[in-house]
């Protein structure tokens, strides 16, 4: 059955309306990444916080005002990281979007009354503390609350709703390009207070996790909540309260295992203990490598790159089209990775990326003014850079860092990693300024040597250390990693479970003709 049939049986209307609703809130993050990297460009903001550059011939941020104004806003992103997953597992998934709601407002607000630099900063600041709660709360509901055919599928959506939000500031921005009065800065900045008016409207009618209400105790809940969004025919059948009886099962089972009789969620250190270390690194290391293979290049310093290369006007209109690009590529993404699965698309997605980073470098790098083909070529390697990120890693770090912690620790271990994400991008951040501009190393295009290189060892992680999760309940999950000796990342796919988290696979659509079998234990296909 093709993917998108598979997808399209295993959830129903109300649940994807419910899981893309809440993937709304990264549009903050889209939206305020590419607004301020085309911000720092307009006039009016250079005006207002800059200086006059007589390279340019215009007000600009002088490097270390764009470095600190786009690298320390990831503070923010620390302090929501750090703070929301304890926050879910205790009061749940709504208030964390509750929250993110309230402090991006605040922080909208702050921006966009700002009349030097530091208030600005302090306004960014807060608004990432919200993009640090959407990243977490958003990927664990959504992984908690989706059958194992379509998790992937939904998970990913997070990136496209992520480059929705770049699309509409690149084009707000490309708008005001010129605007030398401060409501040229001021409306792009703004707009970004819709989206969480939109999501406090809806957040009523948004149900707890399933899961998360059978760790509380509470099975009536989860089983009424997985009435309402699993299809009728399932309820009629009685599945919705098998589903929960399994799940419940599992729970129990991994209390039992740890020995602490009682379905708890487990302390920060246990994320570094026995099998939970190979979990907690293989998120950490995905989410990190989201930010190293030179996505902030693209994003955050794609107009300033493109205007520090001649290309004057045109540097908004191509990051407008280098944005819009993403918005099919992010969904191709998400079916090539329900279809090929997680481990082919993030190999090959880091191929294209290291290649695509090098020819840029190598086309940029050359000595002297470059042609106007030589350019071109230059644009168009950038934009295939983005093509290859937005269908791979972009949208399946999300996945695969939901997906591979085990259910006492999946908030921990989305906001450990989320934590790595987040320094590693306010190190792209803070010293991209730095490698691209004179007077410093002035690397311009020659940078893609850097990220080109750090793709190609992604790569490389992935094929010998990211284990194929498609498909899999994550009860499922939890067998596998469990197993002892343990199974190799390129033998994830081969190895076929029988235990309880089959069953919960099963009663989520993934292997329907299992629910019969009674085997028990984890085969592979040389047993």
């Amino acid at each position: 059955m093709a993917p998108l049939k598979t997808i399209k049986a295993a959830i129903t209307p109300k649940l994807l309306a419910i899981t893309l609703f809440l993937a709304l809130g990264n549009v903050i993050y889209g939206y305020d990444t590419a607004s301020f990297g085309g911000v720092q460009a307009i006039p009016a903001f250079g005006k207002q916080f800059g200086i006059f550059d007589p390279t340019l011939g215009r007000y600009a941020l002088p490097a270390k005002t764009s470095s600190l104004l786009t690298s320390l806003a990831f503070a923010g992103k620390l302090i929501g990281t750090v703070l929301i997953g304890p926050c879910t597992e205790r009061f749940g998934h709504k208030f964390g979007m509750f929250i993110l709601c309230i402090v991006t407002l605040v922080g909208t607000i702050l921006e966009c009354t700002a009349k030097k630099s530091a208030q600005f900063l302090v306004g960014r600041i807060v608004v990432y503390i919200g993009v640090g709660i959407v990243e977490n709360v958003v990927p664990t509901y959504q992984s908690e609350i989706v059958p194992a055919p379509a998790r992937g599928f939904v998970v990913g959506s997070l990136q496209l709703f992520l480059v929705c939000g770049a699309l509409v500031a690149s084009g707000v921005n490309r708008r005001y390009s010129e605007a030398v009065t401060s409501s040229g800065w001021i409306i792009p900045v703004s707009i970004q207070a819709v989206t969480p008016i939109l999501i406090l409207a809806g957040l009523y009618f948004i149900p707890p996790s399933p899961r998360w209400l059978l760790y509380k105790g509470r099975r009536d809940e989860a089983i009424a909540v997985l009435e309402t969004v699993r299809p009728k025919r399932d309820v009629a059948a009685g599945l919705c309260v098998e589903e929960a009886n399994a799940i419940e099962e599992s729970i129990r089972e991994e209390a039992e295992a740890r020995k602490s009789g009682t379905a708890e969620k487990l302390g920060w250190l246990e994320l570094f203990k026995g099998p939970n270390l190979r979990r907690t690194t293989i998120a950490t290391m995905v989410f990190a490598f989201q930010q190293l293979t030179g996505q902030g290049f693209s994003s955050q310093y794609g107009t300033v790159f493109y205007i520090r290369e001649g290309l004057g006007a045109k540097s908004f209109t191509y990051s407008v089209i280098n944005t819009a690009i993403s918005v099919p590529v992010c969904f191709l993404g998400m079916v090539l990775l329900e279809y090929f699965g997680r481990r082919p698309v993030l190999i090959w997605g880091a191929f294209f990326q290291s290649l695509f980073l090098y020819i840029t470098a190598g086309i940029g790098g050359q000595a002297g003014k470059l042609p106007t083909s030589n350019i071109n070529m230059m644009v168009a390697s950038v934009m295939l850079f983005n093509f290859a990120f937005s269908a791979s890693w972009a949208p399946l770090s999300y996945v695969v860092a939901s997906e591979v912690g085990t259910g006492a620790l999946r908030e921990k271990t989305m906001a450990f990693s989320s934590i790595i994400n987040v320094v590693c991008a306010f190190a792209v951040s803070f010293t991209l300024p730095y490698l691209l501009n004179p007077p410093y190393a002035n690397l311009q295009a020659k940078v893609g040597y850097i990220y080109g290189s750090i793709a190609a060892v992604a790569m490389i992680y992935a094929m010998f250390f990211v284990p194929e999760t498609k498909g899999r309940s994550l009860e499922e999950l939890d067998e596998l990693f469990e197993h002892k000796p343990a199974i190799p990342a390129w033998k994830f796919s081969s190895t076929r479970t029988t235990g309880i988290g089959a069953k919960v696979a099963a009663l989520e659509g993934s292997r329907r003709s299992d629910l019969d079998s009674d085997e028990d234990g984890i085969k592979t296909d040389e047993d």
